[in-house]
């Protein structure tokens, strides 16, 4: 055989198959060989990660990197560099403040971000409303065909939207994402608020669990009646896992996906954390997230995303004396990978398989890149991510590359961490730093009609 660019060797390797031991090759930024050791072929540069697990790259699914509006908050270098350092290889941006709808808006943003992302991304569209749905088809054939609704403010979609807009992405073969809280329900819970917005913890007693519930149960409804695939954004609730397992039993077309931080926090720690702990939808109980967690293993929740949206100190500390004024965001794409090993595997709530599956090979067929990106297989990109399942680490804001300069994980001790990030074939985090400049990164067209969904 050939000499190839890179071999990594030595190796623990989690395949769709199983974990095995070896290693594989990489020539031209893609998979050309995976073998025991010995049967490697030759190569350029030849690195021995000392029987370390050796995973595809993940796929974060929902971050807010590159708004236009908030580029004090986040961009497209300093959110893939956090990506990269938490083992994403392929992020896809959503819009935050800003419509992300017509083609010129998808063209100035593929520019922006292959001359500033370190890894690959795609893109999604939104928000949708009343007008906006029917440029559906035109994104689709851009590579776009993921979109964003609201249920609530300040995008706020009724359900004649919704439906049209689902009728319309069927035919593209793509899917709508929905942040599923009822606007109704929060209207009135915030009413009986008044006067209590001093704690954090009022703002997850504002936003109860029956206002997902409820959304999520008609959006559930509308997608039984156009076909479409209905994707459900950072499912955060015991009654919402249960809606969704019951659809899928019936065979609907939905998915959904879980952050982080719903993973790890309750909102008992609220006023402990303070105005940083602030997100939509927020923290809920210690019985919703073990219900999460149960759902993630057994594969009700499709994927893990971060929802990675935070901002500047000074913008949380707004709502040190009421939680309404505090930005409602965190930080979490270089948290997603740890979560996992550490208060997942770790914890014994998650197996290997399973997260190959919600962090790689499902969002990769969800987003319609699969297999492409999301496993390692001969002819998919090489991207790939060394994993030392027994290094130790107390998370400090010191270690994250985001631009916020904080993390709501600070002071968690975690065992195990991604120390090597590949892109193509190309290292692109290692030794704890960024090893490539700006526009590394590709964008990466959806993939039309999708089969065989995260299952």
């Amino acid at each position: 055989m050939k000499t190839v660019d890179l071999v990594i060797k030595n190796a623990r390797m989690l395949l769709e198959g199983g974990v095995i031991a070896g290693g594989v090759g990489v020539l031209d930024g893609r998979i050309c060989a995976i073998a025991r050791d010995e049967h490697l072929p030759d190569a350029d540069r030849e690195i021995d990660v000392n029987k370390k697990l050796l995973m595809p790259g993940l796929i974060d699914g929902h971050a807010h990197f590159h708004d236009l509006a908030m580029l004090d908050h986040e961009d497209f270098t300093t959110g893939s560099r956090a990506a990269a350092a938490g083992g994403v290889t392929t992020f896809v941006d959503m819009p935050l403040t800003s419509n992300v709808i017509r083609p010129a808006d998808v063209n100035e943003k593929i520019e922006q971000g292959e001359k500033m992302s370190v890894i690959d991304f795609a893109l999604y569209g939104g928000m949708i409303d009343a007008e906006n749905y029917l440029m559906i088809h035109e994104l689709s054939s851009m590579g776009i065909d993921g979109f964003k609704a609201f249920t609530s403010d300040p995008f706020y979609a009724n359900a004649g939207v919704i439906a049209r807009a689902l009728s319309e992405i069927s035919e593209v073969g793509g899917h709508l994402t929905i942040h599923s809280e009822d606007q109704g329900i929060l209207t009135e819970f915030a009413k009986d608020m008044e006067g209590d917005w001093d704690a954090p913890v009022s703002h997850s007693l504002s936003r109860p669990n029956v206002a997902e519930s409820v959304a999520i149960g008609q959006n559930i409804e509308i997608a039984k009646l156009t076909g479409g695939h209905l994707h459900i954004a950072h499912l955060t609730t015991a009654e919402g896992v249960d809606r969704i397992a019951e659809a899928k039993g019936e065979g609907v077309t939905v998915t959904t996906e879980v952050c982080p931080h719903h993973l790890t926090f309750t909102r008992d720690d609220m006023n402990r954390l303070g105005p940083e702990s602030k997100m939509n939808p927020p923290l809920r109980s210690s019985h919703d997230r073990g219900a999460l967690w149960s759902a993630l293993l057994r594969g009700t929740i499709d994927m893990t995303v971060s929802d990675h949206a935070p901002a500047p100190m000074e913008k949380k500390m707004r709502g040190k004396d009421d939680i309404r004024e505090a930005w409602a965001g965190v930080d979490g794409t270089q948290m997603i990978l740890r979560i996992l090993l550490s208060e997942g595997i770790g914890r014994g709530r998650l197996s290997f398989d399973r997260l190959l599956h919600v962090a790689c090979r499902n969002p990769a067929k969800i987003f319609g890149l699969y297999p492409k990106k999301g496993t390692i297989a001969i002819g998919s990109d090489a991207d790939l991510v060394v994993v030392d399942r027994n290094v130790e680490q107390t998370i400090t804001a010191d270690m994250m590359f985001s631009k916020c300069g904080w993390t709501l994980y600070e002071g968690m001790k975690m065992q195990g961490a991604p120390i090597m990030t590949f892109v193509r074939g190309t290292q692109v985090f290692g030794e704890n730093r960024i090893m490539v400049k700006p526009g590394h990164g590709e964008f990466q067209p959806m993939g039309g009609i999708r089969t065989n969904r995260g299952k």
